[in-house]
């Protein structure tokens, strides 16, 4: 444009404010994960299994539905007891196991494409720090974690606190922020190494083999340590022991590894540390090549 011409016109709408910048990378990055369609279907999918609990809860407390289907309110009460393990293992532990999946799916897309691409400058150069990005990249897959684990699960604990009334929700109040705490340090546990792990290879494939890999050679020397020398301290490299420890500590059950609650926090607090640092390690704006 000439500049005699004097048609050029600032932007003149309203800014967004600095400290939620990030949130326009966490929009377009869930923008291009439904867009496939095939995870689309599987995200569906994700909710049967809160959707066959509630069913389940349901039935305790309607004794028509019962007869219908010829099932004795002493039988059904027996086999769904809705209590403090039905939210932790039967519920909280089968939406983890999902949501590692979308995890291992939907991480190295995040940012390997922008560090293979060389796309860190682009970003850099707009009004976007570092944290910016990778808060952006986390909170795509905290959105898509939170969706089927803590969410539904405040969802079914509402409805059995109407259902079973103030006792039982004086009795089981611990469980609403359980499962917001556990399933979030879950995902910190597992996004930020996987992320850390797809900007370090920059390629989808080799990502997801790396991260496998780093969890099932972790849990392969964890228990051969416990084996060897009969110590817990094998159990801070096992993925899943850890998790178990640390929900055991947070809903006030007792853990099925032993392992101190401390330990299981120490690791978890390691890791997300570790995997902050590669991170922010290879997010910038030019590398030196020597």
């Amino acid at each position: 444009m000439a500049v005699y011409d004097h048609g050029y016109r600032g932007y003149g709408g309203t800014l967004m404010p600095a400290r939620s910048r990030f949130l326009v990378i966490s929009r377009y990055g869930l923008r291009d994960v439904f867009a496939s369609r095939l995870f689309l279907a599987f995200f569906a999918f994700c909710f049967a299994w809160p959707l066959v609990l509630l069913v389940g809860m349901y039935l305790r407390y309607n004794a028509e539905a019962l007869a219908v289907i010829n099932i004795s309110a002493a039988d059904l009460l027996d086999f769904v007891q809705v209590n403090t393990w039905f939210f932790e293992s039967l519920f909280l532990r089968a939406q983890l196991y999902l949501a590692f999946v979308v995890v291992l799916v939907v991480g190295p897309s995040l940012v390997s494409a922008d560090l293979r691409n060389r796309a860190m400058p682009l970003y850099l150069s707009r009004p976007l720090t570092r944290t910016d990005y990778v808060l952006g990249k986390l909170v795509v897959l905290g959105v898509l974690v939170a969706a089927i684990t803590w969410a539904p699960g405040l969802l079914l604990f509402a409805i059995q606190a109407a259902l079973g009334g103030g006792e039982w929700l004086a009795e089981h109040w611990r469980v609403a922020p359980s499962l917001v705490v556990v399933s979030t340090v879950w995902m910190l546990c597992m996004s930020l190494p996987m992320l850390a792990i797809a900007a370090w290879v920059k390629w989808k494939p080799w990502a997801r083999i790396v991260f496998l890999g780093a969890i099932l050679s972790g849990t392969a020397f964890g228990e051969f340590y416990k084996q060897f020398y009969d110590s817990w301290l094998g159990s801070m490299v096992v993925a899943f022991d850890v998790t178990a420890v640390l929900s055991s500590s947070v809903f006030g059950t007792e853990a099925s590894v032993q392992m101190p609650g401390a330990a299981a926090w120490l690791a978890a607090v390691g890791l997300v540390a570790l995997s902050a640092a590669l991170l922010y390690r290879r997010v910038r704006a030019f590398e030196v090549v020597k």
